[in-house]
Parts: structure tokens; C-alpha cells; sequence
């Protein structure tokens, strides 16, 4: 009997060994959901607004995150975002982070491209409640997203960590739909429904981006980052226009203790925009540039995990008139309730618009904002 029972168990630990020795297969674990939804309260004295001087309830732009790795060497995310306007894919991209010759990182599909600092995140993770006006200089109406591939390297220097990166972009949001000069040879009047559109703007027109980033510790948890961003891509097929965007970005956070920090950061924006037109006379396309230059600074001190505090101050030249510039003050505070699943966050700014000269100053634009963002899943509002 003994004998039998042994028998048995022997072979029942043989089935155990070879069932946990069956492969297991990539793909098969449900990904990472989280839930972000960020409602806002806004009140403005702009003259412009045809809400002026009354409070604004709005439910904000809710997000469903997806994010999970797909094997040892890739890793797939999905941001859908739903708005006034429905559901849209924000983001839907995969990584490749091994494998490559070189160390190389690869990223493909669409996605906030990392030019400077703040293109890249998303409105929910930032201190203060809008981004800041200068950035309008990149393509996009919301942010410089694009659908593209991307490739990247980082290493050493010294005591420094240097990231190189070079993306290729399809470049749609560089698109700029030309008004018709109301010339009977014009192509938006004589054939104004050709194929692609009359100015090929449905065309596909590749744009490239390229950005190279130095991180140095200042001491064991304190740090400097500064980096340096370019991008070009057509902007009218047809005239072959284009619009070129620089930027020079720096960000120094500095721990003051072990659950207190400071966070300096600035950013210069220089754009050169052809603007296409079309001669009459000559039946050909024409293009003016345009070359705004503009850039922001924020302080912001985090007290305690759960309470920050900051200002911000920006100046630009107006995106179609140069000779004009804008700037602003900002103020902000931020509260996380016990932790940053729940944070509220109170903003605001006093636009000072410029004018041409000769004409009369616009009146100064104060806005308050106060906007609660709450979280569910693994990926949190805001990372301390």
C-alpha cells in the first residue's frame, strides 16, 4: 500500500513540475486601468467672453487610461479622452525598450511629442490650470500631438545622464488652411474640390523633430535638467510653406527636505512660420514669415506632499503680429486630500494684452480657475 501511495504522489509532483513548466504566453494579463476626470469652475472679466463676470460649471475632459506591458521588451498605452465634442483616441502608442543594437528605444504610434518640458503631459499633471500661451507657437490646436516614430538613446557623461532623441512625424497638425485671395486663377477658386483639396492639404507631409536633454544631480535627490527642442514640417503643400519651432528649456528641483521641494522651471520658444499666398499677377504661390519669440518661468514650492504653492510669469509676441507683445502674472495653489487621488487646485492669471502702436492698449484680463482632479486606477493625478 505504501508503495502505491508513493507511486502516486510521485506522479502527482511530476504533472505539478511539468504544469509550471508550461511557457507562459505575453499578452494574456488585462492591462493597467485608470480613470482621470478633471472638472473646473472659471470665472473671467474678459469683455470678450460672453460669460463675463459669471461663474462657468464645466465637467472638463474625463480620461480612460490603458496601459500594460506586452511582453519582456514592449509595452502599449492608450489614453481615450471624452469631451464636448465625444470620444477621441489621445494616445495610442508601444514601446520597445530592449532588443535594440545600440541601446536604442523605440516608440511608434500617436502621441504628446516631447518637445520641451510641458507638450508632453497631460493637463491633470500639472500644478497650475492651464498651460501656459507661449506654447500655442507649436503645431496643434490642445498640444503637439502627433502620429510618428520615434527613436532614442540615453546615456552617460560623466555624472550626468544625456538622452538623445529623433522623431519622425506625419505631420498633419502643421497644417494651415490658406484663405483665397478671390483671384479668378487662384487655385482655391478655380478648383476648389481637386484631388487632395485645391492646395493639397490633404496630402501627407512628413515633419521631424529632434531634441537632446542633460540631466545632472546636484546632490542625492536634487537635480538640473536643461534640453534643447526643434521641429519643422510643411505646413501648405502646394507653396511648399513651412513652420519651424525652437526651444531652449531648463528645470532645476530642489529638495528642501525629506517631503519638501522646489521645482524652477522656464522655457524660450522661437517659431519661423511661412504663410502661403498667391499672386495674381505672376499665377504663382507666394509666402511671408512670421517670427514670434516668446518663453515662461514658474516657481513652484511644495510644502508638504500634500500642499503647493507657485507663480508664473510669461511673455510672447503675438503669433500673427510680431510688433505686438502679450504677457502675463500667474498665481497657484494646489491641495491633495490625504493623498493625490483627490486634488483640488486653484489658479490665477492677469493677461496683459499688447497693441500695435498708435492703438489703444487692451484693459488687463483677470481669470480664476479652480479645478478638482480625481483619479482611479494605478496612474495617479499627480506624482509627489
Amino acid at each position: 500500500m505504501r508503495g502505491v501511495i508513493a507511486g502516486a504522489l510521485a506522479a502527482a509532483a511530476v504533472c505539478g513540475a511539468l504544469a509550471l513548466a508550461v511557457p507562459a504566453h505575453a499578452g494574456v494579463v488585462n492591462p493597467d486601468i485608470s480613470v482621470i476626470g478633471q472638472p473646473f469652475v472659471r470665472w473671467t472679466d474678459d469683455a470678450g467672453d460672453g460669460a463675463r463676470k459669471r461663474l462657468v460649471l464645466d465637467p472638463g475632459e474625463t480620461e480612460f487610461l490603458f496601459d500594460a506591458a506586452l511582453n519582456p521588451y514592449a509595452r502599449g498605452t492608450v489614453v481615450v479622452a471624452f469631451g464636448d465634442e465625444g470620444a477621441a483616441v489621445e494616445e495610442g502608442y508601444f514601446t520597445l525598450t530592449r532588443g535594440l543594437p545600440a541601446n536604442l528605444a523605440l516608440k511608434a504610434g500617436q502621441y504628446r511629442v516631447g518637445f520641451g518640458k510641458l507638450n508632453i503631459q497631460h493637463p491633470h499633471a500639472l500644478p497650475f490650470a492651464e498651460r501656459f500661451h507661449v506654447l500655442g507657437y507649436l503645431p496643434g490646436d490642445e498640444a503637439f500631438n502627433e502620429t510618428g516614430l520615434q527613436l532614442s538613446e540615453q546615456f552617460a557623461a560623466g555624472s550626468s545622464a544625456v538622452t538623445l532623441s529623433l522623431d519622425a512625424l506625419q505631420g498633419d497638425t502643421f497644417r494651415r488652411l490658406r484663405e483665397s485671395s478671390g483671384a479668378s486663377n487662384d487655385p482655391l477658386v478655380t478648383n476648389p474640390d481637386g484631388a487632395g483639396g485645391a492646395d493639397q492639404e490633404a496630402s501627407p507631409r512628413t515633419a521631424v523633430l529632434g531634441r537632446a536633454s542633460v540631466f545632472t544631480p546636484i546632490d542625492d535627490r536634487s537635480g538640473l535638467e536643461w534640453g534643447v527642442s526643434a521641429t519643422q514640417g510643411t505646413n501648405n503643400v502646394a507653396a511648399g510653406t513651412t513652420t519651424t519651432v525652437f526651444g531652449a528649456d531648463v528645470k532645476a528641483k530642489l529638495w528642501r527636505s525629506a517631503s519638501s521641494y522646489v521645482v524652477l522651471q522656464g522655457e524660450f520658444l522661437a517659431a519661423n512660420r511661412e504663410d502661403a499666398g498667391w499672386d495674381e499677377t505672376a499665377a504663382a504661390y507666394t509666402s511671408t514669415s512670421v517670427k514670434p519669440r516668446g518663453g515662461y518661468v514658474y516657481a513652484d514650492y511644495a510644502f508638504d506632499p500634500r500642499w503647493n504653492a507657485g507663480v508664473s510669469y510669461e511673455r510672447w509676441q503675438d503669433d500673427g503680429d510680431t510688433s505686438i507683445t502679450h504677457s502675463a502674472f500667474g498665481a497657484f495653489a494646489g491641495l491633495a486630500l490625504m493623498e493625490e487621488t483627490t486634488a483640488f487646485r486653484i489658479g490665477w492669471e492677469r493677461l496683459m494684452p499688447g497693441a500695435a502702436a498708435g492703438d489703444e492698449t487692451p484693459d488687463a484680463v483677470n481669470t480664476f480657475t479652480l479645478r478638482v482632479v480625481w483619479s482611479m486606477g494605478p496612474h495617479k493625478a499627480h506624482q509627489f
